[in-house]
Order: C-alpha cells, then structure tokens, then sequence
C-alpha cells in the first residue's frame, strides 16, 4: 500500500470534510497528499472551505487511523479505490455524491463497472408473493450476462442474494458499515458465498458498525452503481423508494413489480408505477426489452463495434464519451465534446437514429445495449 493510499484514507478521517468536501480540497490542491501538506492560508482560498473546516482539522489523528486502516486490508485482502483511481466504478463517479473512498472484497472488481447492472431491493418484510417474484427474477436476468447489486438486508435484498449464488450470478452486496463485520449476523454465510463470485461493497472504515444513519447513504451507492433497479415488494416509504428516487436522479432506469390494489407490502410499487416513476414488469424479460438488453451482451457490443468505423470524427468522439459516462445531459455532452448545441442536438438525433444511442429523461444520453 503506497503513502498516496494512507493519505486518501486519511482525508476521508477529516472531521468535517465529507465526501463533496474531500472531491472539492483534491480538485483545488492536486492529490489527497498535497492537501496535508498546504497551509492554513492557502485552504482557505478554496472555494466553500472555511474557518471551521479548517480549524477542525487533525491531520496527525487522521493519518493514524489511516495507517492502521492499511494493516486491516493487507490482512484481509480488501481493495480500496479513491475516486480518482482508474478502477473506480465508473458509473458511480458520475455522481458528485459519490463516496470519496470505496473498499472492496471480492473476487474481480472488474464487476463494478461490468457491461450490465441491475440493482434489486424491496422491502425488509416480504410476502411469498415478493420473495416468488424475486427468486423469478433472478433467474431470468441470469442469461442477460448481469452483475446484480443488493443490500445484504433482510426481505428482498437476501432473497436476491442467496438466488443469484444458487445460481452463479455474480452478485455484490453494499453494505452500510465497515468490512470487519458483516449485518445482519445471520447473513454471514451467504456473504462469503458472495465474496467468491461477487463481492462486498463499502464507503466504511473496517470498524465501523452498522448505524442507523449509514444505511439511508449505502443506497445512493446501490442506485449509483446500476443500469436499472427494480423495487420488487415494498410499502410507500422507506430504502426501496429512496433507492429508486436516487436511481431516477442519476438517469437510471427504474423498474418496479406490480400488486394488489391496497396491499400494503405493494402499494410503494403500484404508486411508482402509478406516478410513472417506473416502468412495470412482471419478468426479467421485460426488463431487457425496455434496456434493449439482447442475448448475453457480446453480440449488441459486436454490432456496435462494427458500425463505428463508419462514423465520423465527431461521431466517434461523442459516442467515445457516452460510453465513459453514460447519462450524460446535453449541455454536459456538448461542454465535454466542444461541440455547440446546435450541431450536437443533429449529430445526436442521427446516432439515435442509427441505433447507437438512447434517449433517457431530463434530455439525458447514454449508448444503446
């Protein structure tokens, strides 16, 4: 583990210096060491770093529970990604609420930015109905060539995780405190499971437990880090609906199973659906129809490999960024590629047309497949 890695951790130890704080010192000063290092004075000319921040600082304390941090993850083989590092997920990034710091446990981390994601959750107390659906869906995103993303909750969240290792679906559990530990207790075994073909996800040092406030942020990370979600069962507030509220931020696509009128293990479904919040499914298969989500993946990234050749420069730039971020809105598009909105707005209407991209809501792009 090299010293750059000690003060990445360490600047996440900051008080007061959260994850868009830590972004914002990085940005201005460099790298995480180059913040340790600058003065009084010259923090304080960073935009949105004030008197407080700065007082409140304790870099010697902070760098102590970094080092012994370190020691944890060369211990334990656990990864850490700072949000500058290549093997960052990208679609995470995307988002400026993003965790500073991730650390992984796992068998690939190449999963967290695999071709396809599909975040599952519902609610903590199913009906067989709920747990039926999701064991269905599961089963039928397993020819789809997914990387599934949940919980490790009780409910939906285990459910999904317990399927998708039945099934050798690799599948990643984010969880709302450190890797140390594993909550609930009684998840333990199906979280080793996970760690084979999977992994666990964390924005938490190794000692930090599972409080009450950790799990509401977790969820921006699941919503983060998808393609689509599907809320399964859920009632009308709660995880699942803050998940699938985030999910529409990022310009995710959402998903949602449909159930009885007035029930209220459904009734958070029906009204995502009512509100059109989300579109409804009753199987895997209508998901990778509203993705465009064809055979295993390799074959929609074979045919699009084979038209890009015939594109021109401009083309192949724009498509170039859509595939690094996906989602992109157009003024963000047309700022990245240094094209004005004018000829961006006919090159983008001709890739739709030729079916390399897709349009999502708010004006948002992304390539299609």
């Amino acid at each position: 583990m090299s010293d750059s890695l000690i003060h990445q951790i360490a600047l996440t130890r900051l008080p007061q210096v959260g994850a868009v704080t830590a972004k914002t010192l990085v940005s201005y000063c460099g790298s995480a060491e180059a913040v340790f290092s600058a003065t009084k004075r010259e923090l304080l000319r960073i935009p949105g770093i004030g008197q407080a921040t700065v007082a409140g600082l304790r870099p010697a304390e902070a760098l102590q529970q970094a080092e012994r941090e370190v020691v944890f993850l060369e211990q334990n083989g656990v990864e850490a990604f700072f949000y500058t590092d290549s093997r960052y997920p990208q679609r995470l990034r995307q988002n400026t609420d993003c965790p500073a710091l991730l650390f992984f446990k796992g068998s690939d981390p190449a999963q967290l930015d695999a071709a396809r994601i599909v975040a599952v959750v519902g609610t903590r107390q199913p009906t067989d109905y709920g747990r039926g659906l999701c064991e269905e869906l599961i089963d039928g995103l397993l020819p789809l060539n997914v990387v599934m993303v949940s919980g490790l909750a009780f409910g939906i969240d285990i459910t999904a995780h317990r399927r998708a290792c039945q099934q050798g679906l690799p599948n990643i559990g984010v969880l709302g405190h450190g890797l140390a530990s594993i909550y609930p207790n009684q998840h333990k075994s199906t979280a080793h499971k996970m760690i084979e073909n999977g992994g666990l996800l964390s924005e938490y040092g190794h000692d930090v437990g599972p409080d009450r406030e950790h799990f509401p942020m977790r969820n921006r990370i699941i919503a983060g880090l998808c393609d689509a979600l599907v809320v399964v069962e859920t009632g009308q507030t709660g995880g699942s609906i803050i998940s699938a509220e985030l999910a529409a931020q990022y310009t995710r696509e959402v998903f949602a199973f449909p159930g009885r009128v007035r029930d209220l293990h459904s009734i958070g479904c029906n009204q995502l659906i009512k509100n059109n919040r989300a579109h409804l499914i009753e199987s895997a298969t209508d998901l990778a129809t509203i993705m465009d989500w064809t055979g295993d993946g390799t074959a929609s990234k074979a045919t699009q490999a084979s038209l890009f050749p015939d594109l021109d420069d401009d083309e192949q730039h724009i498509t170039t960024l859509l595939r690094e971020r996906p989602g992109l809105a157009i003024d963000e598009l047309s700022m990245a590629a240094g094209v004005p909105p004018g000829n961006l707005a006919r090159l983008l209407l001709g890739l739709e047309f030729k079916g390399l991209i897709r349009t999502l809501p708010g004006k948002r792009y992304r390539i299609s497949g």
